[in-house]
Order: C-alpha cells, then sequence, then structure tokens
C-alpha cells in the first residue's frame, strides 16, 4: 500500500487506480481526487468504496455514467436508515443530498436501485419513501407501494385521489391487506384495470357495499365480474346481488363454487337460477324471463313481461321502462306481481341505480308504501 501511495494517480494504469479505489484505507482525499478519474471502473469502484467522504458521493451522483450512479445509488440506499434530511451533522446532510439526487434520476435503473433496498424497511426516512411512491415508473414505485409498512392510510388516499399515473392505482389495489378506506377510493374512481386488480387481491378488505357498487357497474366489464364471481368470503347480500347482475359465463362460475356458506349458497340458488343461456325457455312471461332480460339490460323484452303482467298497455309500459326511473319501475314490478329482488335487479341493471339508493331491502322487502306505487302506476295511464 505505501509504495503504492507513493506513486501518482497519473503514473498509474487503469487496473492499478481502480484497485486503489476499493481500498477501504485509501485516503479520503485520494478517493476524493479518484472521483473524477476518466476510467468507469475506477469511479464505479469509488462510488462502491464505503469509505469515500459524502462529497465525493455527491460528486458521483452527477456522473455522466448510469452504470456508476447506479452502484452509488445502491450503497447509499443501504445507508438510508442511517440517515436523516434534517441531521445537523454536515456529513449525514451531504449523503442525504446525493441519495436525494439519485432518487430524481432521469435513469430509471438509478431509481429502482434504491427502491430494491428501502422498499419494504420500516426504519427510513419517509420523505424517501413518499418520493418513491410518486415516481411514474412502476419499476421504482411499485414495490414501495405494495409493500413499504411506512405508508399509512392517508397517505394511500392521497395518492388513490391524486395518481402520478393510472398504474400508481393498480399498484395500491394489489397491496396486500389493503384497508377499507383505500379499496372504497379505488372502487370509486371506477376504473377498468385498478377495479380489476382490487378484486383480484384477495387480501383487500372491502365492504359489502364496495363489492355491490362495483357490481352494480359490471356490466360492460366481464373481468370484473369474472374477479367478483370468484371473490372469496362473499356475503349472503353480495352473492344475492350477484345472482341478478352477473352475465352467464361468471354466473356459472359462481354457481361452480363449493366455499360459499350455507347462507350464501341458499340465497345464490333460490327461485333455481340458473345461466340464461340453460333456462328452459326463452321468451316466457314469468319472473325468471324478466330477470334473464334484466341481467342483459334488454329493456324492450323487460318491458314486454312487464305489461303482459301487469295488464297495462304495452306502449305505456315500454316508455316508462325507457325513462329510466327508478321509482316508476319498482311500482311496475309490483304491479306485475314480481319479488323485491327483481324490482332490485330493475333499478340496478336497467335504471342504473346505487346501492345506497334502491328502494327495495336486501332481505326482499318493498320500502315504498303499496300506496304509493298504485299512484305511481296510475300517474302513468294520464295522458301527457
Amino acid at each position: 500500500m505505501e509504495a503504492m501511495m507513493a506513486a501518482s494517480p497519473r503514473r498509474m494504469d487503469d487496473a492499478a487506480r481502480a484497485r486503489l479505489a476499493e481500498r477501504a484505507d485509501t485516503p479520503p482525499e485520494m478517493l476524493f481526487f479518484l472521483a473524477n478519474d476518466p476510467a468507469t471502473a475506477v469511479r464505479a469502484a469509488i462510488a462502491a468504496n464505503a469509505a469515500t467522504p459524502p462529497l465525493a458521493d455527491q460528486v458521483l451522483a452527477r456522473d455522466s455514467e448510469p452504470g456508476v450512479r447506479r452502484v452509488l445509488a445502491r450503497k447509499l440506499a443501504s445507508l438510508a436508515p442511517l440517515l436523516d434530511p434534517d441531521s445537523a451533522d454536515r456529513h449525514r446532510r451531504a449523503t442525504w443530498e446525493a441519495l436525494r439526487l439519485l432518487v430524481e434520476d432521469e435513469v430509471v435503473a438509478v431509481r429502482s436501485a434504491v427502491t430494491e433496498l428501502v422498499a419494504e424497511h420500516a426504519d427510513v426516512p419517509r420523505p424517501l419513501i413518499l418520493r418513491l411512491a410518486r415516481d411514474v415508473a412502476m419499476a421504482v414505485a411499485e414495490p414501495v407501494l405494495r409493500g413499504s409498512p411506512l405508508l399509512d392510510e392517508e397517505d394511500l388516499l392521497a395518492l388513490i385521489a391524486d395518481p402520478p399515473v393510472s398504474e400508481t392505482l393498480c399498484a395500491i389495489a394489489r397491496r396486500p391487506h389493503l384497508p377499507e378506506r383505500p379499496s372504497d377510493a379505488i372502487a370509486a374512481r371506477a376504473e377498468e384495470q385498478p377495479v380489476a386488480a382490487l378484486l383480484a387481491n384477495a387480501t383487500a378488505r372491502l365492504r359489502d357495499a364496495t363489492l355491490l357498487a362495483i357490481a352494480a357497474g359490471a356490466a360492460d366489464y366481464p373481468g370484473w365480474q369474472s374477479a367478483l364471481a370468484r371473490r372469496p368470503a362473499l356475503s349472503k347480500v353480495v352473492v344475492g346481488a350477484l345472482r341478478d347482475l352477473l352475465a352467464d359465463e361468471a354466473l356459472r362460475l359462481l354457481l361452480a363454487r363449493r366455499d360459499l356458506d350455507p347462507a350464501a349458497w341458499e340465497a345464490l340458488h333460490q327461485g333455481g337460477v340458473t345461466p340464461s343461456g340453460l333456462a328452459p325457455e326463452q321468451g316466457g312471461l314469468d319472473e325468471e324471463s324478466f330477470v334473464a332480460a334484466a341481467r342483459k339490460g334488454y329493456r324492450a323484452e323487460c318491458a314486454r313481461v312487464l305489461a303482459a303482467l301487469s295488464g297495462l298497455p304495452a306502449g305505456v309500459v315500454t316508455r316508462a321502462v325507457e325513462a329510466r326511473e327508478a321509482p316508476v319501475l319498482v311500482a311496475l314490478c309490483w304491479k306485475a306481481g314480481l319479488t323485491a329482488r327483481a324490482a332490485t335487479l330493475a333499478q340496478m341493471r336497467l335504471a342504473g341505480s346505487k346501492p345506497e339508493e334502491l328502494l327495495t331491502l336486501p332481505g326482499g322487502e318493498w320500502t315504498m308504501q303499496p300506496e304509493a306505487m298504485q299512484a305511481l302506476v296510475d300517474g302513468l295511464l294520464v295522458p301527457g
């Protein structure tokens, strides 16, 4: 070592300077000098050396070679538990500033080198995690969004309300044991891929009301429907709604399950429900025919059944169904002798009502009085 130190680095070849750069006992002044070496291998060795002074790390954080910056990123990320953005120690602040530069680096591989080492640690600075979580590259952000214990519910809600990119929502939706509030917020956005990811996350906590809201909007998203049909631990209320809201393929998946609890199983098979493609006869004039048509959103067929069963003029009923007014649809179902189950489906699939807006109760009860429903029916017959 003494002979090596006695020689000027300018007189050494690249290999000798790289060996000098790797040594833990090389003086800090020499390491700082070598941080500006023309050879990439030498600068990379300085970047990896734990003895390199923080000011040299700051120089290397701006190095022209992404490979050098990536080596430095891994070293500094491993020191993250020791760093404090508000530290009074100038060496620690210099190291933090170098790491902050790397987190802002234009090259994804450099930023992801930091993520790889800090994503699941609980003892790293929160500002570092919050910055990585908002990265637009999922190679950087997703490990943090899915695994960092430092992200609390408020952090997740803020990211959901203002996601840097749409993939941010998907990454949060895949987070293990996602709490109810973030799950609700993702569901409320009703974006196809994030909701599909949320439903596929078996550990995400989803309230029945949230599942019902997703089901009500699932008509155009086969992926949501199949994920709903596979969702574990479905309650009786949710299964009863899915029975009427799922398309045939997803309904077959639900009917094939053997893990439903007895109450949910009973709710699913109430009335002998089967996929409409397997129904005994199409075009009938009974509740099952109405349910099959409503599940598919066939308003004309629904109007035909309602008119036949209620005795009201077909034109009057057709106009009422096309108007998509939930109270009138409920009154027509009541007048036709259908159950509250059919009226629930009519509201959700024909009128687009949300679960909290329903005028029928999950247990199959009407919330409107017969007199009120009769008045609505009578109103249809008054000339406009």
